[in-house]
């Protein structure tokens, strides 16, 4: 048995928005017993600064003694990628619930044992794909599911990003294959690939893929650093090895192709995510810099047709029950789309129920599809993604 503490493993600023929409949602489910007990992180200080700030109770050095306590049954993984593997079977063996970030791991078979772990386990587990939570795409999502767009052609989905344009920010683990894996594409092209199997389904071939380093070294930084900020710099220089911008043209077995881009180097971007939809009766497309909203053409007859914005409303995916403002064009942004995914994490523990849209299984699927796109971009040919169990 384990107890009902909750556990934050990663004080950065991902492990801040676990915190936020625990101590968002955790209200609405005083039955379960959960309580906010503590963030582990080897950096004491980030530690200490995120439990007083979101009101846990204490703070952790050793992710193993977390793991060994009998009082913490929920844990958040959210650790740089090369920690995901170790931290989430730990914590799969001991029978506790697992939200792990993305990538679930820097390959497919390291992916595929923890899922397997996760099948085996009595806790309730998945992969944080908190972007299927955004109303509007979840949205366009069902209408592309009841057929309103006809039968799906084609996808196009950019996740952009300039938080590495600077080629003056510090060398860290973000920049290394063997702690990283592939640069934008596990860090960004992750979500990327998953939203193209949640609007498309499972993708049976890469038909190419071509990735680009355009910043090949960094400086080190002269003191241990987090997140993506300035710092002061050594005078030793670091080698980038994994990509900075990586694309890749799919096929899906339902016979759709799309195309996946991403790039941490994409300057003016920020944080922009876009997500294009086409079919044979109608097209959908969204980006997050108007997330209040997400644009519709639909034809019967194959005319054309204009678009037609369709604004959030009370009756959009998770804002009438869960939104704090269920009001027409309220804005939905990040925090409350990841707020709606731990919600839905706490419900199907509080329900014993497995936690689907997002699973493990996804989130092997989703590593299967990244290492292909992986070895095409390597060896310049198409490749195909051999599913199984």
């Amino acid at each position: 048995m384990v107890g009902n503490g909750i556990a934050i493993v990663g004080a950065g600023m991902i492990g801040a928005a676990h915190a936020a929409g625990y101590r968002t949602h955790l209200p609405r489910f005083a039955k379960l017993g959960a309580t906010m007990d503590v963030v582990c992180d080897v950096n004491v200080d980030a530690a200490s600064k995120m439990a007083s700030t979101w009101g846990f109770d204490r703070t952790a050095a050793d992710w193993r003694a977390v793991m060994a306590d009998a009082s913490i049954g929920i844990v958040s993984v959210c650790l740089p990628n090369f920690l995901h593997t170790e931290v989430a079977q730990t914590a799969l063996r001991a029978g506790k619930h697992v939200l792990c970030e993305k990538p679930l791991a820097l390959s497919a078979d390291d992916a595929r044992a923890t899922r397997d772990l996760a099948r085996a386990s009595s806790g309730v587990s998945g992969t944080v794909f908190n972007y299927r939570r955004i109303p509007a795409l979840a949205d366009i999502n069902a209408r592309v599911a009841n057929g309103e767009l006809g039968d799906p052609v084609q996808i196009l989905i950019q996740y952009q990003c300039d938080y590495a344009a600077d080629p003056m920010l510090p060398h860290s683990w973000r920049y290394t294959f063997d702690r990283a894996g592939p640069g934008a594409l596990l860090d960004l092209g992750t979500h990327a690939v998953d939203m193209a199997r949640f609007m498309l389904g499972d993708v049976s071939e890469i038909a190419g893929a071509v990735s680009t380093i355009s910043i090949c070294e960094r400086f080190l930084p002269a003191a241990a650093t987090t997140g993506h900020g300035h710092t002061q710099l050594s005078d030793e220089l670091a080698i980038v090895d994994n990509d900075d911008v990586m694309s890749a043209l799919l096929r899906f077995t339902g016979g759709a192709q799309g195309f996946v881009t991403a790039s941490r180097i994409a300057l003016g971007t920020g944080n922009r995510v876009q997500v294009e939809v086409y079919g044979t009766r109608g097209t959908a497309r969204f980006t997050t810099e108007m997330p209040s909203h997400f644009e519709l053409a639909i034809s019967d007859d194959g005319s054309p047709a204009p678009f037609r914005r369709m604004i959030n409303r009370p009756s959009s995916p998770s804002v009438g029950t869960l939104a704090p403002v269920p009001h027409d064009l309220v804005s939905i942004g990040y925090a409350e789309g990841f707020g709606f995914m731990i919600h839905e994490f706490l419900s199907a523990i509080a329900e014993g129920r497995p936690f689907e849209n997002g699973s493990m299984e996804d989130g092997y699927r989703a590593a299967q599809i990244l290492d292909a796109i992986q070895t095409a971009s390597e060896i310049n040919a198409p490749v195909s993604v051999n599913w199984r169990d």
